[in-house]
């Protein structure tokens, strides 16, 4: 978030700069294989309105929470991406 506040972000998929005060997130770094299709958008800035109607939106999330189910955090729960872009914490089952 420090880069859209500063003023230095792009969105990823509109390429239009993203300036400081707009809903906007910067989406988890999680993957590590430069030939994965979705590497470039992960640890990428984008305005929420793009991520919303991003056509690989879905997969996008489904990668996420695939990866973040191995990730148990403190207490028992993991990180979950919500349709909106958002993390929460689910409990473990």
């Amino acid at each position: 978030m420090e880069r859209i506040e500063a003023g230095r972000a792009h969105c990823a998929l509109c390429g239009e700069v993203i300036r400081p005060g707009e809903d906007a997130m910067v989406t988890p770094d999680f993957l590590a294989d430069e030939a994965d299709p979705l590497w470039r958008f992960a640890d990428a800035a984008m305005h929420r309105a793009c991520f919303l109607v991003w056509d690989r939106r879905k997969a996008f999330i489904a990668r996420y929470n695939q990866v973040a189910r191995r990730l148990a955090a403190t207490g028992g729960s993991y990180p979950r991406m919500t349709s909106e872009g958002d993390i929460v914490h689910e409990p473990m089952s």
